[in-house]
């Protein structure tokens, strides 16, 4: 029924059911009584049939208009969400080094030249020239180079446009892969080639991994998409996704897609949590009875671990299994219960899975699943790059030996920390901690000792405070605390609280025990001082006065100059 004849039908409908309703004699016999009856309920069915009729004409022409464009559409969100992952690039760069400039070059195939994608600085040439000596120097390997000007002071204006000399000038040149060849270049500038330190290095590597991962990932993604249906809402859905974005936004914004294209009584989204056992429900939306405790449930016996334990798509209905949504609490037996759900696997490994729950009796089609492999591929995707760049980011800010903050990050987070107390009126502490003749042990037991003390000493501090507390390795054997809302009595209590927690810990490694102590200073904001620089000096000072007299203790700063 095209759009005239269905408005047609339903005007006359309309019509006639209100001439019955009006012009029909009055009277008390039941014949009468019935017709105006099924008049009144004819008209109700006629409106709310309209309504869905209309519902139905602009939901499928916004869909035919999505599909009209699905190819521009599709091409355009691509090059959106492959900009955004450079700018992140550059803004994750800047992050590991300030001064740090950052251009991406990326190979012509007309020309074999490399082109100049985009940089944080005009100095980069627009063009590498395949016939240069310095691209031959950067081309002979795939993996990461270091290019000082010292050695190539004649070439360097092939990088640089108008480069002055300097010296100490140099360039980390990392490659982008695209199918394991090589399509382009991460190039990083530093003024000064001392600056420039292994962790640097590491992270600008795994940064280009990333980008090379989600340039191939985009090219999949896209050549999937393009052979579905939906194009371009799905891709648009990839466009408002961040690998800055936390897990739970990522998830959300599946479900508002999946929303969009499937009639659903409950949606499940869980991950993995022990491979061929248990799982955690991660995002439920519609029917949230019975969740399990903890959000946990087994794999074996329920509906939401139908694609865990089969590892692809499931589309049938729940009457042929005798099965629990999650747990016994919700046995699920309805023959008009019809679930579509499929595996999360990420870097080949499997991650999680999606279920989707009808009550209507709707039955899936060949299009539906098709449709949910698309949003799988899309979401795999955006969950790989997101776990890839936590993993990115977390090696970023925290030390690697103890897993607490590392020191800038911690004067970046203790800046907020005072700006947010500044706003709010309220106190901070500051805490700066050193473990007492710390040297002995790696003179007499060994770096690897040594190691096992400063990371079981981090352990105790961080299980002393709260969450909302900030905890860093300030460097080598030293850490800082702040402690967030704080008064100094509180925060004295939590300070003593450490230290004699460590003083009575058994240091115990490969047979040999040993005892430390750890000498402790503090300092206040606002009543010390206002400044970072300030707290961390007068905290500081706290805790050489502390270790002038014999350690295992706590010295308040405001006591020293009162």
């Amino acid at each position: 029924m095209n759009k005239i004849s269905t408005s047609t039908f339903i005007f006359l409908g309309f019509c006639l059911n209100i001439c019955l309703i009006i012009f029909l004699p009055e009277g008390s016999d039941t014949a009468n009584l019935i017709i105006k009856l099924t008049a009144v309920a004819g008209l109700v069915w006629l409106i709310y049939f309209y309504f869905q009729f209309l519902g139905f004409q602009s939901d499928n022409g916004r869909r035919i208009d999505n599909n009209s464009h699905q190819f521009i559409d599709v091409d355009q969100n691509a090059k959106t969400q492959f900009l955004d992952l450079i700018e992140l690039a550059f803004t994750t760069i800047k992050d590991i080094n300030i001064e740090f400039e950052i251009g991406v070059y990326f190979i012509d195939p007309d020309s074999n030249n490399y082109i100049l994608k985009d940089s944080t600085s005009k100095d980069f040439s627009s063009t590498l020239l395949k016939n240069s000596s310095i691209l031959t120097k950067i081309v002979k390997s795939n993996e990461l180079n270091i290019i000082y000007q010292k050695d190539n002071s004649k070439e360097w204006n092939d990088l640089f446009r108008n480069d002055s000399w300097r010296g100490s000038e140099c360039v980390i040149v990392q490659p982008l892969l695209f199918y394991g060849n090589n399509t382009g270049y991460i190039i990083v500038r530093s003024d000064h080639f001392s600056d420039i330190n292994a962790k640097d290095q590491i992270m600008i590597k795994h940064l280009s991994e990333i980008i090379s991962l989600s340039i191939k990932d985009l090219d999949i993604l896209e050549k999937t998409i393009n052979q579905g249906k939906d194009q371009s809402q799905i891709f648009d859905l990839l466009t408002q996704i961040n690998l800055n974005h936390s897990e739970s936004e990522i998830l959300n914004k599946f479900r508002n897609i999946i929303n969009y294209f499937f009639e659903y009584d409950c949606l499940t989204i869980s991950m993995l949590d022990s491979p061929g056992k248990k799982a955690y429900v991660k995002l439920v939306d519609g029917i949230k009875k019975n969740l399990p405790e903890e959000n946990e449930f087994n794999i074996n016996g329920t509906i939401n671990g139908i694609p865990y334990t089969k590892n692809t798509l499931i589309n049938d209905s729940s009457s042929k299994f005798n099965l629990f949504r999650f747990s016994s609490a919700e046995r699920v037996t309805s023959a008009n219960i019809n679930f579509i759900g499929s595996p999360l696997n990420i870097d080949g490994k499997l991650w999680g899975a999606i279920m989707i729950e009808n009550f209507s009796g709707y039955i899936f089609s060949e299009n539906d699943e098709k449709l949910l492999l698309l949003i799988v591929r899309a979401m795999e995707t955006s969950m790989h790059w997101h776990i890839e760049y936590q993993n990115m980011y977390e090696n970023a800010i925290k030390d690697g030996l103890t897993g607490l903050l590392n020191h800038k990050t911690f004067v970046d987070r203790a800046s907020e920390e005072i700006e947010r107390a500044r706003r709010f009126q309220h106190h901070l502490v500051f805490l700066m901690y050193d473990l007492d003749k710390f040297k002995r042990i790696n003179d007499t037991l060994g770096h690897p000792y040594g190691d096992y003390v400063i990371r079981t000493t981090a352990k105790i501090i961080k299980d002393n405070v709260r969450s909302i507390d900030l905890v860093a390795r300030y460097g080598g054997e030293e850490f800082a605390v702040v402690l967030v809302n704080t008064s100094t009595e509180a925060a004295m209590t939590v300070a003593q609280r450490i230290v004699d927690n460590i003083a009575d810990y058994n240091f115990q490694l490969e047979a040999k025990e040993v005892k430390m102590t750890i000498s402790s200073g503090l300092s206040e904001y606002p009543n010390d001082s206002d400044k970072l620089n300030d707290l961390v000096e007068y905290a500081d000072q706290g805790l050489y006065k502390t270790k002038e007299n014999g350690g295992n203790g706590v010295t308040i700063y405001q006591s020293m100059i009162s």
